[in-house]
Parts: structure tokens; C-alpha cells; sequence
């Protein structure tokens, strides 16, 4: 429900999400303000993708019976009353070609019939990252890089009368410590919340109508000018105006208009490599080890390193200096519906027609400057040498200001509906018929439309025995003519066994007892990226060519522009999906114990993919091709208990959810041992060496497996899985975890006496791995690292300042990230109804909450330092997971 939502205190609708829906998967992987939102994915993983925000497995959103084109991130908390998810081929077989990845239905508050209703709720909140690297000082590092150099054979970089220095810190400028952490970073940034909603109406007319404004400040600390913003941050304007009209005593119309102003900021700090990202320098050693500078000079300038010059200007006078990108996003919806009762023609018999438009517009500014002067110190002779010797004076500002067509978009929506809804003696039947068509428009591009038609027809007699046959044909401009439109049906019954004699009288305590079973075909028009232009594909049957080419010609080579052969062009269409699922829902003692579970195979077949077997001779951008095929497994069980004790209102809720896939079939060239296959595994599959404990000395490597890097004594030893003496590609094998959890739990209570109530969730993923580079500033996890002396059970590998046996991608490295988490609390109190009345108020609510408040690991040590559910394989620059501590109260006029 929404107010289970409008419990915790982020930013994005769909974290709130996590831990309490079975069948719903989802990872956190930035808290940067504006880009917080985590990946969601029903029922886990069922198609091949190679994006790490799996956009290719993304379920459908409807929002108010219409597909919404938006991020549900931008959708304001304070306007929806429920959230659902489908799952099976029972609910999603009418999305046809948009249903295979599930879909979550978005159903906004509206107003009640009564005396209008003012509600106002603000809440202000501190953000802290949830976990990050503790970084060691210049002492401790300049003694781990020594370690190092000596174990390549190297001189040392730091003499022991620089270690002191470092130590004692007698000499700031020549020996600089400087904690890069504590110096950019701010113990925590701000999170506010406002939002105002009324609400009310006649008979004749109900009305809700909502405001609202929400704040993040950025982790960093503020070093810019107030007119020139460099920190991250993220504003939202949203609202809502849901009118409701009884235009006649059998026509309803309704009037929604909807919107949200969003921008977003981000610090224009380019450093080394172009990296534009705070956390990637603060781990980097080669911009900023703990010695890389003083702040500034004894004259009041900037300082640098001196001998890093060309890597690293100084990150504060960038921070205050360099300026800003900001990206202003404009989201409008109007949904018009009316629905037309029939009983004249036929007791239960209804029309329905929506029109939908839904807008959103992207345009991007910049104010920035490339350069600064700022100088590196040197103590002993007071010497000042300039970063760049052509800066003497800071540069002017730069404006730049452009729209964003690939993120801005025209939707529009058609839809019409005849409902047949009726009830006699016992026997329910209903039945559907509804055409839908749906145009988008990316940019300047041509319209993609999308049109089906969908048939439902279902009976039930007293809740007992249900049957429901569902049927979509529809298509999409996106594939040729002759392969556009497909059928996708399905069937699913239920027997309610409580509702039979035989049940009823000997098993009172059961009140329901509904076994249920449904399959079905759905579809999946969600395209791949194409290579050549990295936008996913518009017309894959259709030739491709490019304009942005080039040739060389002529006896002495020339290089001349031109249009080139892009991606070759094939008859695809769109994947499918086989979906079996059976299930049942229990409820006893009153309806105060349910349990739902549910069983679940998917087989998704012509699924879009590039072929692997294709020699990179034929010289042409290979299109994707219908042959892929994966298979999904998996269970969800629920269970809910909701009882009291005297003014003590208690429930508890837990769920599990487990979904495991392998990839049946993906066309890649044949490897040379079975152990390299990707056929078979999980989807995202990584590959790396068998880890075999360290290299104890030189005797040990000399009768170990050969590596193409020769080994040292603390090196990671790998298995020879093909015997032939030598440690190499072919003794590679596919890790036995993926970056995505296969399995999610999921458990909330609720308390509640008088005024008080008190809710938390706990939610854990399991069965997932993180790999991450150790190549930047040193933590305190590489204090136990190899040595000779630490050579029992040491953490890590031996240290190293060039290419080592200890660099390749091995189950060591891809560590267990298995975690649980206090997701969300809540604790308040409701202000008694005398305090309110003498007031003249409808309500008071006081509360606290918290969102990611505590993170335990539970399988192996975090040694990366950062959350677990940060994407793998990179080098640390990205924005943290955010923990949230807030404040709040509502006030009901």
C-alpha cells in the first residue's frame, strides 16, 4: 500500500519495494541524489543481456491503466495508494509482447466522498554512505608501497627519514597527510521532504489534488561560490490533480493531470583518464595518495603534486572553480477516461475509452572552466612550480546548454473497452474486450507504435472453482509486416478446497484453501543496443548505414569521410515465453495465519541475440538474431500472521524468493574445454581462475603450473585444469555466481498500541559475488596482506606495484557479497484525539525512520569496503549507497 511506502524515507518509489513484495529482485548500485533508484526485475533474470542495468528484462509499468513511459523514481510517494506486481502468464498473457518481464501496476489515491481534507507531511532526514573504504595515512601507506617495491625487486620510494617525517608531520609541505576522505567528504548531507495534498468530494464530483518538493544535498562539502554549485544535488517539483465526475448516473468520467520538475548537478572535477567522479580520485594513488599535497601553499595558492603534475591538479580549487553540469528533466501525463454503464442493454455491461499523453523532455547546462593556476611547493628551496605553466590567471567560465533528444520522448495512448461483470446465483462470469494502441516518439525519430487487442473471459462459481482464458494479439512497427502481429494466450484455474463439504467440516480452522495452476505465452519487443551506435536498435530488419564513416584511399594514404555499411539488416521479431505456475493460498484461524506459495518455470526462447560462432573476418556488423534461449526456475513463499493482544496490534510478514536461470542455448564459437562454456550457466556468468591458496616460496612455485606472469612467493595460486603444466586462458572456468542474487528474503512487523506504532523491515539477498580492482590508495584490509611473516592465513595476496600473478580474475577476488539489512524502521506517534479536536485538527502524526540503516555480511569479509550491492568490476567511482536517518510529521486538517 502506499503508506506502507510513504514508511521509508528515499527518494526513489521503488526502494521502498524491497523486502516486502515475494518475486521481486532488485539492487541499489549508486545513492547518487537524482540517480538512487535501484534495478528492479520480477522474478529474476529470464533473458540474455549484456547491460548491467538489464533494460532488455525491465518489467512493464502502468500507472492508472496506462503504460508510463517515465522512471517510477519520479513518481512522488505521497500520490499512490497501492502497488501490485504480475508475475504469471495468468496476468501478463494480455500485455502480449510487453509481458514477459512482469509488470508493476501503479494505482494513485483519489478523492473519498466527505468535507475536503488538507494533509501536510514534511521530513527532513541526514544521508551517510552506507559503507566506505577506510583509507590509510601517508605513514602507514609509504611503509605498504616500500613493502611492495621490495617485493618486485624495486627501491624503495621512501627513506626512513621521509617515514618519520610522514609520521611526526614536522613537514606538512614536503610531507604532506592529508585525509582525502575527512577532507572532501562530509560526515552526512541533507534529504528533505514536503509534500501537501487535499482531498474530498460529493457525490457528484471527488477530487485529490497533491504538491510536492524533495531535496537531496550531495556528499561533498561545499567549496564553490553559491552562484557557481559544484556539489551534487537533486531537486523534484511533482504533482497530481485526479478529478473523478458522475457526469450522469451511468457515465463516469475521469481527469487526471500529472507532472514532475526535476535537476539534477553533478561536479565538473575531470581528472586523470577523464574520470568526472569524486570517488575514483579520492581511490586513486596516482591523483590522491594521503601525500599528494598540502591544500594550499604558504602564499595562499592552490597546491599540486609536483611529481604527478600532468595527473592531478587540486581537486578543491576544481571542486570550486571548475563548475557544474546540470540536467532539467520535464515530465507532464493527462489521462482522460470515461466508462459507460450498459444495463440496459444487459445487466453488468460497461464501455470504457482512456486517451493518454505522456511528455518528457531532457535539456542539459554547463558553466565551466578547464584550468586554474595552482603550484606545487617545495620546502627545502621555496620554490613554486606551476601545474600547467601557461596558467597564471583562472580561466573564464564556458556555457553550454543543449537538449537531450535520446531522453525525451512523446507517448500517446489510446485505449477502448467493452466489460461484461456479472453475478447470478452463485455463478460469477466476466468477460473483456479491449484494443490499445500506443505511439513513441524518441527525439526527431519516426513513431514506433505499438497496437493490440486483447479478449479475457472467466468464471467462478461461489469462489470455488475459477477458470480464466486470456488472449493478446498484438504488434509492434519495430519488425517487419509480415512478422509484426502474434497470438499470445493463456489459461489458469483455481479450486478452492476449504469451500467443499468434506473440507469445511472436518478442518475448521482453515478458512481458505485455494490450489491454482496457469500457463501461458507472453512476449518480450524490448531490442538490444545496436554496437555501431550504441541506441538500441529501431528497425533491426532494415539494412543499416552509417554517416559517420571513413575510407582510406590512394597510393599515399588519405583518409576521406563518407557513409559506410553499418550493422546488416534480418527478418527478427520478438521473444517469447513459455510460463507454467502453480500455487496456493492458505488461510486459517480466522484469516489471522495466510500463506501464499508459489512454483515457477519459464522458458524464454528467440530471444534477440548477436551470434558468437561468426568470425570477426566477415567484416560487417553482425544484427541480432531470434536464437537465444534461457530457462528460469524458482519458488516464493509469503506467510503473514496479523492478530493482538488487549490494545496490542501486532502482524509479521516474511517471504522468500528464489529464481535461478541458465542459458539453454547463445550460439557462442566453440571453446576449446567444456569448463569455458557460458552454455548452461547463469545469465551474467563470470569467468576466472580456481583459487588454490598463495605460493609459500620458491620451491613451491618452481613445482607448480607455469603462469605467463612470473610468479612470487604471496602470489594466488590457480588450479591447471587441463593438466598441461601451465596456468593460462584455457584453465579459465565460469564462477559459480553471477552480480545478481538468486534468492531475496524479506521480513517486516508491525506494532501498534494506542498511538504508538512501531514497523521494521529486514531484507537479505544470497548468492552473489562482487569483484573489484585493489590497485588505488591502501585500506586497512591490506595491512593483512602476504608477507613472509604472514604467511599462515593472510587476507590478501603479497603487495605489488606492477602486473602480477595476483591480477587475474579468480574466485578469490569475486567475493561473496550475501548480506542482511535493516531496510527500513519506523517509529511514531499519533497525537491523542482530545489534544486534536481542541485544536481544530484531523490529525497529528510524529515519527522517525531510517532506510539502510545497519548492513551485515554474511558468508565472507567485505574487503572492498563498499556496499554490497555496488556494480562489480570497477574501479570505486561510483557515488555510494546512502543511508538515511529522518525526521518527520504529518498534519491532517
Amino acid at each position: 500500500t502506499g503508506s506502507e511506502i510513504r514508511e521509508t524515507p528515499t527518494a526513489s518509489m521503488q526502494n521502498a519495494l524491497v523486502g516486502r513484495l515475494p518475486g521481486y529482485f532488485s539492487q541499489q548500485r549508486s545513492g547518487q541524489p537524482g540517480s538512487d533508484g535501484s534495478l528492479g526485475l520480477i522474478r529474476g533474470l529470464s533473458t540474455i543481456t549484456n547491460d548491467p542495468d538489464h533494460v532488455a528484462a525491465s518489467p512493464l509499468v502502468i500507472v492508472d491503466d496506462l503504460e508510463y513511459g517515465g522512471s517510477i523514481s519520479e513518481i512522488d510517494p505521497d500520490q499512490i495508494e497501492s502497488i501490485s506486481i504480475l508475475k504469471d502468464a495468468s496476468t501478463t498473457a494480455v500485455y502480449g509482447i510487453k509481458g514477459a518481464n512482469g509488470v508493476i501496476v501503479i494505482t494513485t489515491r483519489r478523492g473519498k466522498l466527505g468535507r475536503p481534507t488538507l494533509s501536510i507531511r514534511s521530513e527532513t532526514g541526514g544521508q551517510a554512505p552506507t559503507m566506505v573504504p577506510h583509507f590509510l595515512n601517508s605513514y602507514q601507506s609509504g611503509l605498504l608501497r616500500n613493502q611492495a617495491l621490495a617485493n618486485d625487486g624495486l627501491p624503495a620510494a621512501w627513506t626512513a627519514n621521509d617515514l618519520t617525517l610522514f609520521q611526526n608531520h614536522t613537514d606538512p609541505y614536503g610531507h604532506p597527510d592529508i585525509d582525502w576522505m575527512k577532507t572532501l567528504i562530509r560526515p552526512f548531507s541533507m534529504q528533505t521532504t514536503n509534500t501537501m495534498n487535499v482531498s474530498g468530494g460529493t457525490e457528484k464530483t471527488k477530487y485529490f489534488v497533491s504538491a510536492g518538493y524533495l531535496w537531496q544535498n550531495g556528499m561533498v562539502k561545499d567549496f564553490a561560490t553559491k552562484d557557481l554549485n559544484s556539489n551534487y544535488y537533486y531537486k523534484r517539483y511533482t504533482f497530481r490533480s485526479n478529478l473523478d465526475i458522475q457526469a450522469t448516473k451511468t457515465l463516469q468520467l475521469n481527469l487526471d493531470l500529472a507532472g514532475n520538475y526535476s535537476e539534477r548537478n553533478e561536479p565538473n572535477i575531470v581528472g586523470r583518464n577523464n574520470r568526472n567522479k569524486v570517488l575514483f580520485e579520492i581511490n586513486d594513488y596516482v591523483q590522491l595518495p594521503p601525500f599528494a599535497y598540502q591544500l594550499y601553499n604558504p602564499n595562499g595558492t592552490y597546491g599540486s603534486n609536483p611529481f604527478n603534475g600532468a595527473y592531478s591538479n587540486n581537486v578543491i580549487g576544481r571542486f570550486a572553480l571548475g563548475g557544474y553540469n546540470r540536467s532539467f528533466d520535464n515530465d507532464v501525463t493527462v489521462n482522460l477516461r470515461g466508462t459507460q454503464k450498459l444495463d440496459f442493454i444487459a445487466k453488468g455491461l460497461s464501455i470504457k475509452a482512456i486517451v493518454g499523453y505522456n511528455a518528457y523532455f531532457r535539456f542539459w547546462r554547463s558553466m565551466t572552466r578547464t584550468d586554474f593556476p595552482s603550484f606545487g611547493y617545495n620546502p627545502t628551496s621555496g620554490v613554486y612550480t606551476p601545474f600547467n605553466p601557461n596558467v597564471y590567471e583562472v580561466q573564464q567560465l564556458s556555457l553550454g546548454y543543449y537538449a537531450d533528444a535520446p531522453n525525451s520522448y512523446k507517448k500517446l495512448n489510446y485505449q477502448g473497452s467493452i466489460n461484461y461483470d456479472r453475478t447470478f446465483s452463485g455463478h460469477h462470469v466476466y468477460a473483456l474486450g479491449l484494443f490499445n494502441q500506443t505511439s513513441n516518439i524518441t527525439g526527431i525519430n519516426t513513431p514506433i507504435i505499438f497496437r493490440g487487442f486483447v479478449l479475457r473471459a472467466g468464471y467462478d462459481y461461489k469462489q470455488k472453482y475459477l477458470i480464466e482464458f486470456n488472449g493478446a494479439d498484438n504488434g509492434t512497427s519495430v519488425f517487419s509486416s509480415d512478422k509484426r502481429y502474434a497470438l499470445f494466450p493463456s489459461v489458469s484455474g483455481g479450486w478452492n478446497v476449504a469451500k467443499e463439504d468434506f473440507f469445511s467440516k472436518n478442518v475448521r480452522f482453515v478458512d481458505v484453501f485455494k490450489l491454482r495452476a496457469s500457463w501461458g505465452l507472453v512476449g518480450s519487443d524490448q531490442l538490444p543496443n545496436n554496437p555501431a551506435t550504441n541506441t538500441p536498435y529501431a528497425y533491426v530488419y532494415q539494412q543499416n548505414y552509417l554517416g559517420s564513416g571513413s575510407y582510406s584511399i590512394g597510393n599515399v594514404s588519405r583518409t576521406i569521410s563518407g557513409i559506410v555499411e553499418g550493422t546488416l539488416g534480418t527478418n527478427v521479431t520478438w521473444e517469447k515465453e513459455r510460463q507454467t505456475d502453480f500455487g496456493t493460498d492458505i488461510k486459517m484461524f480466522n484469516n489471522k495465519l495466510g500463506i501464499t506459495a508459489d512454483y515457477f518455470d519459464r522458458e524464454r526462447y528467440d530471444i534477440l541475440i548477436t551470434r558468437g560462432s561468426v568470425s570477426t573476418i566477415l567484416g560487417v556488423g553482425v544484427p541480432p538474431v531470434n536464437i537465444g534461449r534461457v530457462q528460469n526456475k524458482g519458488f516464493e513463499i509469503e506467510a503473514t500472521y496479523n492478530s493482538n493482544v488487549g490494545q496490542l496490534a501486532y502482524s509479521v510478514r516474511g517471504n522468500i524468493s528464489v529464481a535461478k536461470n541458465k542459458i539453454l542455448f547463445q550460439d557462442e564459437a566453440q571453446p576449446a574445454y567444456p569448463w569455458l562454456a557460458g552454455t548452461g550457466h547463469s545469465v551474467g556468468y563470470l569467468i576466472g581462475y580456481t583459487f588454490q591458496g598463495f605460493y609459500a616460496d620458491t620451491s613451491d612455485i618452481a613445482k607448480s603450473p607455469k603462469t605467463a606472469i612470473a610468479a612470487k612467493p604471496g602470489d594466488p595460486k590457480y588450479a591447471d585444469l587441463n593438466g598441461d603444466n601451465k596456468v593460462d586462458v584455457n584453465d579459465e572456468r565460469v564462477m559459480k555466481y553471477t552480480n545478481l542474487p538468486n534468492t531475496n528474503l524479506g521480513f517486516t512487523a508491525t506494532l501498534g498500541y494506542k498511538g504508538f506504532g512501531l514497523s521494521f523491515t529486514f531484507q537479505s539477498a544470497l548468492n552473489f559475488v562482487m569483484r573489484r580492482t585493489l590497485t588505488g590508495n591502501y585500506t586497512t584490509e591490506r595491512l593483512d596482506s602476504w608477507t613472509p611473516t604472514n604467511n599462515k592465513n593472510p587476507l590478501l595476496p603479497r603487495l605489488s606495484t606492477i602486473a602480477s600473478v595476483g591480477d587475474y580474475d579468480s574466485d578469490f577476488w569475486f567475493r561473496r557479497m550475501d548480506y542482511l539489512r535493516l531496510k527500513t524502521i519506523n517509529i511514531g506517534y499519533q497525537l491523542p484525539n482530545k489534544f486534536v479536536q481542541k485544536h481544530s485538527l484531523g490529525g497529528v502524526r510524529i515519527y522517525a525512520s531510517a532506510y539502510n540503516l545497519f548492513t551485515w555480511m554474511l558468508v565472507q569479509r567485505n574487503i572492498y569496503d563498499f556496499d554490497p550491492e555496488a556494480p562489480t568490476s570497477t574501479e570505486g567511482g561510483e557515488y555510494p549507497v546512502q543511508k538515511v536517518v529522518n525526521l518527520g510529521v504529518q498534519i491532517t486538517f
